[in-house]
């Protein structure tokens, strides 16, 4: 009796030991999902744009370290190269940079759009990075807003490709303009969408550089410029209007709170403990911030990390449908942007 209670336990303590560990193979993982050629700074003249010839990308293993991930990198096109072509990681503190170059004279002088796929290949899995030279939309379809916790998107015009550029921020335990004061809109009064108008010296807000004497904003989580947006259930109803869908929510609910707020600077917009349709114990909090010199940012203080669906701008296609040429932006990895002291 008492050497099968040994063996016994000793199954046990075994199981324990197998299920506690970490996962038996390595587990693949790519920083992004697309890579965007635009424009940017010319290192050489301050002020002057040129196009973007390399970026890059990360790869690590984020399973079991006992194991190491060796994987190769490769490109469907002559005009995309990639270096180290193939690599290995120890686990997440051993991440590989994957460099990616691109031949702009395989077109008209960097005229023609074109895209590509790179592919990391490993015997467990593989993912696609999405390459291209078109414009950025700023826009992703999302299947759930983990990574936009806490993030700040701030988009300002500089002239390029895409007109803006993004850079990311981390928002720390409080939005960056406080609604405190901001006048509380009531969709049951007022209507929804509710059509709002700069007021003061501020007459207009610009958007992709046009300026617009109102704006609609909505209890869905979004905001259009100069007539009423649509609800982005789908990328084509995102793009036929101009507007950002910031996220998708339902501010009409018991709780929700929506403020107006204008400064000097800027027009603001606050979604307070707004739920997640269908989700109502998932509220949400996020705020946009127009400025009336261009500047925009998208804050996501507190989002359901379950959520999902269109977010983004659309500078507006009459025509209706997305763009030919678009292919979808994973907003979170843009590059941080660090205050300088």
């Amino acid at each position: 009796m008492r050497r099968l209670s040994v063996y016994l336990m000793g199954a046990l303590i075994l199981s324990g030991l197998v299920l506690s560990g970490c996962p038996t193979r390595p587990e693949l993982s790519v920083s992004t999902s697309a890579l965007h050629f635009g424009t940017m700074e010319s290192s050489t003249l301050p002020g002057e744009l040129e196009y973007q010839t390399e970026l890059t990308f990360e790869v690590w293993n984020s399973g079991c370290d006992d194991t190491p991930l060796v994987f190769s990198v490769n490109a469907n096109q002559g005009w995309i190269s990639v270096n180290p072509s193939a690599e290995q990681s120890a686990g997440e503190d051993d991440k590989v940079t994957i460099t990616v170059t691109i031949d702009r004279d395989y077109s008209a002088k960097a005229l023609a759009f074109a895209s590509g796929i790179i592919t990391v290949e490993s015997s467990i899995g593989s993912a696609q990075i999405a390459v291209t030279t078109a414009p950025n939309y700023f826009t992703e379809t999302f299947a759930g807003a983990t990574d936009l916790l806490g993030k700040s998107l701030v988009f300002e015009p500089n002239g390029g490709l895409s007109y803006y550029g993004l850079t990311t921020e981390d928002l720390g335990d409080a939005f960056p303009t406080d609604p405190a004061g901001g006048l509380l809109l009531d969709f049951a009064d007022l209507g929804d969408p509710i059509a709002a108008r700069p007021f003061g010296d501020a007459e207009t807000v610009p958007f992709y550089g046009v300026n617009y004497d109102t704006l609609y904003i909505s209890s869905e989580g979004w905001i259009s410029f100069g007539e009423p947006g649509n609800s982005p259930d789908s990328l084509g109803n995102h793009f036929r209007i101009p507007q950002i869908s910031l996220f998708p929510l339902d501010a009409t609910l018991p709780g929700s709170m929506v403020s107006y707020l204008q400064d000097d600077e800027k027009l603001v917009i606050t979604y307070e403990n707004a739920p997640t349709p269908g989700a109502p114990a998932s509220p949400n909090d996020v705020q946009i911030e127009l400025y009336f010199n261009g500047k925009m940012t998208l804050n996501y203080l507190d989002v359901d990390p379950a959520a999902s669906g269109v977010i983004g701008l659309s500078v507006g296609n009459q025509q209706g449908g997305q763009p030919s040429d678009f292919i979808e932006s994973d907003l979170n990895t843009a590059p941080l942007k660090v205050a300088l002291d």
